[in-house]
């Protein structure tokens, strides 16, 4: 058990290694305070441990320079884990990755991406809706 531990906080410490700079807040409640301070939206990425197009998608398009500046910038960026955090019951989705924008005014979802997104295609639908 000691040994499955270890080796999930070493791969937990590999990942957020990658995507340094993203600025990254753990809590969904606290994503909504600070959304509200800042006036920006929350982008939710919710993923899965079991699932390799999130991990997929953390090593390579939340680890692109250009995004991670884009969504600092216009976001307050939270990740949750499916299976573990506390995540409202309207954002847990039927598979992961999915990535929501959430308004913080009335924590609804205006905008939904299933699926892994490359960093070209995440790009473009943050900013084109």
């Amino acid at each position: 058990m000691k040994k499955v531990l270890v080796s999930l906080f070493l791969l937990a410490s590999v990942i957020f290694a990658q995507m340094d700079g993203l600025n990254i807040t753990e809590e969904y409640d606290k994503a909504i305070t600070m959304a509200k301070e800042q006036n920006k939206d929350v982008l939710l990425f919710v993923y899965s441990t079991y699932c390799p197009y999130c991990e997929k998608m953390k090593k390579t398009t939340l680890s692109d320079k250009k995004v991670i500046d884009y969504i600092n910038k216009k976001y307050i960026f939270t990740m949750l884990n499916l299976e573990i955090d506390d995540i409202p019951q309207k954002f847990k989705p039927r598979f992961t990755p999915t990535t929501f924008v959430v308004d913080p005014k009335d924590q609804q979802s205006i905008y939904e991406l299933y699926g892994y997104k490359s960093s070209e295609q995440l790009f473009k639908e943050l900013e084109e809706f």
